[in-house]
């Protein structure tokens, strides 16, 4: 099971990472915050 801190601290992540994901302009940085997404929310469902 995933410490509720670490899922607290993945999902402070998504919602940093969403902000970015709004002011980004590349498709090279959009890339790259997706994987990061895709990493924290993996923590999350576990």
């Amino acid at each position: 099971m995933v410490s509720s801190g670490k899922v607290q601290k993945a999902h402070q992540k998504l919602v940093k990472l969403a902000t970015q994901a709004e002011l980004c302009v590349s498709r090279k940085e959009a890339k790259k915050l997706i994987k990061k997404a895709d990493k924290a929310h993996a923590k999350i469902t576990g």
